[in-house]
């Protein structure tokens, strides 16, 4: 089955009590989290809690990515150590990547893990396509904006105008190599109307999905980012009238000029549509 990024939700490393929650959410993924998300006097704590939940409920393991702490910090070593370990995980999220190189050494170090950077810094931005090319297996590049504005020096704003080269740069990264893009995280836990709105607006920019960090958020990405019904059902007849013409040229379908990227869209849109179906049954 191919991979689905439409929600991604963290948990605090430290919150053992919050992960039977967070993979009952339906969420496509979830980030078991030993970065920002732990103080960093327990650290230790968090790596332990992860390892032992996934001892105890290899099942799971599959939903499951760790994110590490920055290549840079004093813990990035023992967290490698710790999730080279964890059996059956789906990947490891590299947060602050600025370069291929700290890609491909979180690879050595955590061998037949699957690398997800997470771009969060002007210099990850600006390498963006260089980093998502580092290894063959990177399934998505998820992007930071928090801590981009915060490099910047700027506020993040409700509009996003800020974010737009941001946000292409790393769509145009993940479309180049076939990895999906993931979108920030919406901080205001109480607006899942504005939640749907940004949304959107990232799926519009060609982002597969979005980050989550609460449960409640789930079920509005899941939407968001799945094919509606009119949309499948539109893909359904393309597919079928080119299919019917040989597969080649160009055909006319409700007055429109059809040809073969149009195909190709809505072939994807029927592949989505199929792996969401999956996930829910």
């Amino acid at each position: 089955m191919a991979d689905l990024f439409r929600s991604m939700l963290f948990v605090p490393g430290t919150r053992r009590d919050r992960f039977e929650k967070a993979l009952a959410s339906g969420a496509d993924a979830v980030i078991l989290d030993l970065e920002d998300g732990v103080d960093p006097r327990r650290k230790p704590d968090a790596r332990d809690a992860v390892a032992d939940f996934i001892a105890g409920r290899p099942a799971a393991a599959s939903s499951v990515f760790v994110r590490v702490n920055a290549p840079a910090s004093p813990w990035i070593d023992d967290d490698l150590a710790c999730v080279g370990r964890l059996d059956g995980i789906r990947g490891v999220v590299l947060p602050k990547v600025e370069s291929p190189r700290q890609v491909e050494a979180a690879a050595r170090h955590a061998p037949s893990r699957r690398v997800v950077p997470l771009l969060e810094t002007a210099r990850g931005v600006l390498d963006a396509a260089a980093i998502a090319a580092a290894d063959a297996d990177v399934p998505a590049l998820l992007f930071g904006a928090e801590d981009l504005t915060a490099d910047l020096g700027i506020p993040r704003t409700v509009d996003g105008e800020e974010l737009l080269f941001a946000r292409s740069a790393i769509v145009l990264a993940a479309a180049a190599v076939r990895a999906d893009a993931v979108d920030a995280v919406f901080t205001d836990l109480a607006d899942s109307d504005r939640l749907r709105v940004d949304a959107e607006r990232a799926r519009a920019l060609g982002f597969r999905g979005k980050m989550a960090i609460h449960p409640a958020q789930v079920p509005v990405l899941n939407e968001v980012f799945a094919p509606t019904p009119d949309e499948v059902e539109r893909a359904r007849r393309l597919v079928a009238a080119f299919d019917a013409a040989g597969g080649e040229g160009v055909i006319r379908v409700d007055d429109q000029m059809i040809d073969a990227p149009v195909v190709r869209r809505a072939r994807r849109v029927l592949a989505l549509a199929a792996t969401s179906r999956r996930t829910r049954s």
